[in-house]
């Protein structure tokens, strides 16, 4: 009797391999003691595109709109066509008595998972298991998981939610992004949820634009008594800022001028206590990791999965808990053993009883869903990078924090009156820190303020009066931090109280796993941007919004509030809730797009719709058909006569200085990389040729690659020259390089091109260099940032990888440790420095190119 493992990636698949001994390799799959471990690569089947119901809906056109298959089909992904090949012979072994789904326990885990075996046609429930745990595999957590399995049909109800949620945002996005694109003559996608998060980016943009800042003043007054010295801001209710400056101003001179001394009306002091801060999500660590060190939220996903997957030392990360189950109480105490002697300031004040089941604010097991709170499972290994040991230290001291006292602290509030006048004083005296200890708090003003032990009816000696001129401010641009923290609690757009209530709790804007992809694919449509730490709306993202919302149907899209409705819907299917939510939900969603559709073909468009950067990008040539100009756009480099050359040939992306070679010598390369119909690689140069009166492109083939000759070109571009001046790197004089040993690993080709790297006398550059062979630019300084660049270096940065943390010299001269990388801009490719453990920049990017 065989039994076989379904995992989602292949680094899992060898933790169970290791966890069970089975050490036999095979092709895309592990064998051995009646087991067989077999991996996905994420998703290994899609949804049909539109074209796949039908040849008719290959071309865009709003006559075909909306498409609404039924039912809704799947096909195998080509790229990892062979691994599910692999896994559907798998699934026909002989004698196979139980498959056992050990995909990521979610939501999406379970579509991966569910989506193959239908594909494979494997319909046998009886025989399906789920492995499910929210701790890093180790093989002490694989073996006795196993020994836990649960029937498929108790996660049945994540497959549906997740196939519903596949299927509504097929219906709103293809239909709608194909309604949009063909009205406005440009690529505009619409997303159920990505057009919702873009609408709060629309309205953040255009408040802040449109706020006019008011003057006020804030008046203090400075009193003493013999008791010490305080200052008092004046108030009326709830009022602390005057905004008719003229009272104002006359208020000050009346104050001034007053002799007479005022009385403390009223001296309150409170004691209270604060209980220390929830566990983690991943929403929550985001936010935090945005707030101390600028991570984007995808950046912080992708550190906190991988300490995850691969160092082992978090647990599940994808979590929208923030709590543990009472089940996890003896996990708990073993963890604070064995992390308080590598920590032991962050765990000498824990309590140990608040390690208990009666410490809800950390067992819960009603506010507990498919996985735990983030929190850490071992100590960091030496080998994680800067990131991660930032993401683990944030999961560390809000874990032991967790289980320490709660804060004790004294507010007083004095009223002084003076000059028939109020003035206020507030202060907060920590008494116990607590919890603070472990997760320090940024102390506020009134922390700040010493007030001395006053009681009502003290005296009060004025001192000074002093008015402060201020404006109001515009609401705060968003943050990855506070875009995530609104689409976690969308309560403010809801009007229904009873909605509020439930946004308040776990529904919100697109789930834990998603958010950080939501944000990356508005910036990759060029509908939002981010400028340091801020995310901001562009033209095209403002005209998108703006005009969906002079609709009547398809303006729910921009609506969060009836994005957040649908998200209910699909909690309630998820966790298993029989109140007609899964018919009601696609019916309905259906019967929008039919409304949509209908609304979008008519619709009267107003104004001119901003083009995408890349249809507006600079002319590249003169077209040989017409003599126009030859402009880069979404995918092709085209003229208004229709002259086009498609970006992608045989697999190999041309570059705009590839195309204007080729424009103008109508002769481009020879070049490496490109692909056959059978998938093998071979070189080629390109030709522009003209066949039946037009204009083509196709291969010559008789031009093999050559190495430069250096006699007969002359010397290579990069030979001399130094760095472009956006740099403020310190320079050093060029060093002797050493004869290549004939061992050393090849370099990788070049980003910019595909062409041979080769070395020059102070940088490694493109081979492509000549302009017969299309002019290429890249370049490689062998002295970046004061430092003169090891092959190994070289290698991470031509690999599109940054190197591990390496000593680099300010222009000042002192010493600073970070990685080096190197990123493609719409200037053009260009080195630089990551910042600091302090996320300090220390210096200017490099440009990559010579001439």
């Amino acid at each position: 009797m065989t039994t076989l493992i379904l995992t989602e990636k292949p680094s899992v698949a060898v933790d169970f391999s290791k966890a069970l001994g089975v050490r036999t390799k095979r092709e895309g799959y592990f064998e051995g003691n009646d087991t067989l471990i077999c991996w996905a690569v994420g998703h290994l089947v899609e949804l049909f595109a539109p074209e796949d119901y039908s040849p008719s809906f290959k071309k865009w056109s709003l006559d075909t709109l909306p498409i609404l298959p039924e039912p809704f089909k799947y096909k195998p992904i080509k790229k990892s066509g062979k691994q599910l090949s692999v896994i559907k012979k798998l699934l026909k072994t002989p004698g196979l008595s139980r498959v056992i789904i050990a995909t990521d326990a979610g939501r999406e885990g379970e579509v991966i998972a569910r989506t193959i075996l239908l594909q494979a046609g494997f319909t046998d429930k009886g025989r399906i298991m789920r492995f499910w745990t929210s701790q890093a595999l180790t093989p002490a957590v694989v073996r006795s998981t196993l020994n836990r399995l649960k029937p498929i049909t108790d996660y049945d109800r994540l497959w549906r939610a997740g196939y519903y949620r596949q299927v509504a945002d097929w219906m709103v996005g293809m239909n709608g992004t194909r309604a949009l694109t063909v009205r406005l003559g440009d690529l505009y996608s619409v997303g159920r949820v990505q057009t919702a998060v873009l609408a709060l980016l629309v309205q953040r943009r255009r408040e802040r634009e449109n706020f006019k800042p008011e003057p006020y003043l804030l008046i203090k007054v400075h009193f003493k008594n013999e008791k010490g010295t305080w200052i008092g801001t004046w108030f009326k209710g709830k009022e602390t800022r005057l905004f008719d400056l003229e009272a104002a101003e006359r208020l000050v001179e009346r104050l001034t001028a007053d002799t007479l001394p005022g009385e403390v009306l009223s001296a309150e002091k409170e004691k209270k206590s604060e209980p220390p801060p929830f566990l983690f999500s991943l929403t929550d660590l985001q936010q935090e990791a945005n707030k101390r060190f600028g991570f984007p939220a995808k950046k912080t996903l992708n550190v906190a999965q991988g300490l995850y997957q691969d160092k082992k030392c978090l647990s599940y990360p994808r979590t929208d808990s923030r709590v543990l189950g009472t089940q996890n109480l003896d996990m708990v105490k073993k963890l604070v053993e064995k992390l308080a002697p590598t920590a032991p300031a962050l765990f000498e004040g824990v309590d140990h009883g608040r390690i208990s089941l009666s410490n809800k604010r950390v067992f819960n097991d009603a506010k507990l869903t498919d996985h735990h709170a983030l929190i850490p499972l071992k100590n960091l290994p030496p080998s994680a990078s800067a990131d991660e040991a930032k993401i683990f230290e944030l999961v560390l001291r809000r874990f032991a924090a967790a289980f320490h006292p709660n804060c004790h602290y004294e507010n007083t509030k004095i009223v002084t009156g003076f000059s028939k006048e109020t003035f206020q004083t507030t202060g907060k005296i920590i008494l116990s820190p607590g919890w603070r200890k472990a997760w320090p708090v940024k102390a506020k003003k009134e922390e700040e303020a010493h007030i001395p032990p006053l009681a009502k009816g003290d005296p009060a000696h004025k001192q000074k009066v002093a008015a402060e001129k201020k404006e109001t401010t515009p609401p705060p641009a968003y943050t990855d931090a506070l875009i995530l923290k609104e689409m976690t609690n969308p309560g403010r757009y809801v009007s229904e109280k009873a909605m509020k209530d439930l946004f308040r709790g776990e529904i919100g804007i697109g789930t834990q796993s998603t958010r950080a992809q939501i944000l990356e694919i508005l910036i990759m449509r060029e509908y939002a941007k981010r400028e340091g730490k801020t995310l901001t709306a562009t033209d095209k993202g403002c005209y998108l919004v703006e005009m969906l919302q002079k609709t009547a149907v398809s303006r729910v899209l921009t609506s969060p509030e009836e994005t957040a409705r649908w998200e209910m819907s699909l909690n309630r299917i998820a966790l298993g809730d029989n109140d007609g939510s899964n018919e009601n939900f696609l019916a309905a969603i259906k019967g929008f797009v039919e409304k949509s559709m209908e609304e979008l073909k008519t619709l009267a468009m107003e104004g001119q719709a901003p083009a995408s950067r890349k249809k507006t990008g600079e002319v590249v040539g003169r077209c040989p058909a017409c003599g126009g100009e030859v402009i880069e756009a979404y995918k092709n480099y085209t003229c208004s006569c229709g002259f086009t050359i498609w970006k992608k040939m045989a697999g190999k992306n041309l570059t705009p200085n590839m195309v204007g070679h080729l424009l103008r010598t109508k002769k481009s390369g020879p070049y490496n990389g490109f692909l056959s119909k059978k998938k093998k690689r071979f070189s080629a140069a390109i030709l522009l040729v003209q066949k039946e009166g037009t204009w083509q492109t196709t291969f010559d083939f008789d031009t093999k690659p050559k190495k430069t000759d250096k006699k007969s070109e002359g010397p290579v571009p990069w030979a001399s020259e130094r760095p472009s001046c956006e740099s403020n790197q310190a320079q050093q004089p060029a060093p002797k390089t050493s004869k290549p040993d004939a061992a050393q690993k090849p370099l990788p080709p070049c980003p910019a091109c595909g062409g041979t790297i080769i070395e020059g006398k102070r940088g490694f550059g493109c081979a492509n260099w000549p302009a017969d062979k299309g002019g290429c630019r890249f370049v490689i300084w062998k002295t970046l940032f004061g430092r003169e660049l090891t092959r190994t270096q070289l290698i991470s940065l031509l690999s599109l990888k940054p190197t591990r943390p390496c000593r680099l010299t300010r222009p000042d001269g002192q010493p600073v440790k970070t990685r080096i990388r190197l990123t493609n801009t719409p200037k053009g490719w260009v080195a630089m420095a990551d910042p600091d453990e302090l996320g300090q920049h220390h210096f200017q990017v490099v440009a990559c190119s010579h001439g």
